[in-house]
């Protein structure tokens, strides 16, 4: 899906680019974030993985700052 092209959030990034810096992640980051973005709700992953909620947002956080810090080296 291209939505996150369409409504800005990666800005200027090819679906590629941002694959690319999804695919580097760690699983214990990857697996929430794509939950996340899948729509599920935090309550719903941290059943789901069988883990705090806490420790879901905050790999979520975690995750959404490594793909900015992945993504910034692409731009011009």
């Amino acid at each position: 899906s291209d939505s996150l092209i369409e409504n800005g959030v990666f800005g200027n990034f090819t679906m590629d680019d941002i694959n690319e810096a999804i695919d580097k992640l760690d699983d214990v980051y990857k697996t929430p974030f794509m939950m996340h973005f899948r729509g599920f709700k935090y309550h719903e992953i941290a059943d789901k993985l069988q883990i705090p909620i806490g420790t879901v947002k905050s790999r979520i956080f975690l995750a959404r700052k490594r793909l900015q810090e992945q993504l910034k080296d692409y731009r011009y």
